[in-house]
């Protein structure tokens, strides 16, 4: 009878430490990830608004996604697998559209190494500032949880011609290399 009882308390005592496990896991997910089938995703996000540009108001609209037709991405140190993302932008002035495009981390390849080809993600993408070219907006490709990425800018003219390039932002290390950040 001891034995028995003792049996149900190491049961009871087991399963409360593996729901304990389950819920820890879950309250330390960062804010903006979620877990579906066993797979870290970002949450969806979708961000709109309009901006004045050389006296026309354009509208854009952008919506980041994880999309499940993407390769997984890997995470070697925690052993996590994360979902990849697409980002769709549009671009409108009235009621005309300038630009339409679904954004992958694979629109961005001639930018990347392999390394960040392999096990980077496509972030998020954002609104900057107009320029004298036309609307700047700023996206990144990242190693999941990591302070690793390559900043890039997505310029969009008034006719919908799109230009890509690397953010110039002067990294800390090539400061401290600079001798006192000259």
């Amino acid at each position: 009878m001891v034995l028995v009882c003792m049996a149900l308390s190491l049961a009871a005592c087991s399963n409360n430490k593996t729901k304990q496990m389950s819920e820890t896991a879950a309250d330390t997910l960062p804010p903006d990830e979620n877990i579906h089938h066993g797979i870290v995703q970002l949450e969806r996000s979708h961000v709109n608004d309009t901006v004045t540009w050389r006296g026309k108001v354009y509208h854009y609209d952008i919506v980041r996604e994880p999309d499940a037709s993407l390769p997984k991405i890997k995470d070697d140190q925690s052993g996590s697998i994360f979902s990849d993302n697409h980002i769709d932008l549009k671009i409108t002035c009235g009621d005309k559209q300038i630009f339409q495009k679904r954004f992958q981390k694979t629109s961005f390849n001639s930018f990347l190494d392999p390394g960040f080809r392999q096990k980077g993600m496509l972030e998020g993408l954002v609104f900057d500032t107009t320029v004298p070219e036309g609307l700047r907006f700023a996206t990144s490709i990242c190693y999941p949880r990591s302070d690793l990425y390559i900043p890039l800018v997505i310029i969009i003219d008034s006719n919908g011609k799109m230009s890509v390039q690397k953010d110039q932002i002067l990294d800390a290390s090539e400061s401290e290399d600079d001798g006192e950040g000259n």
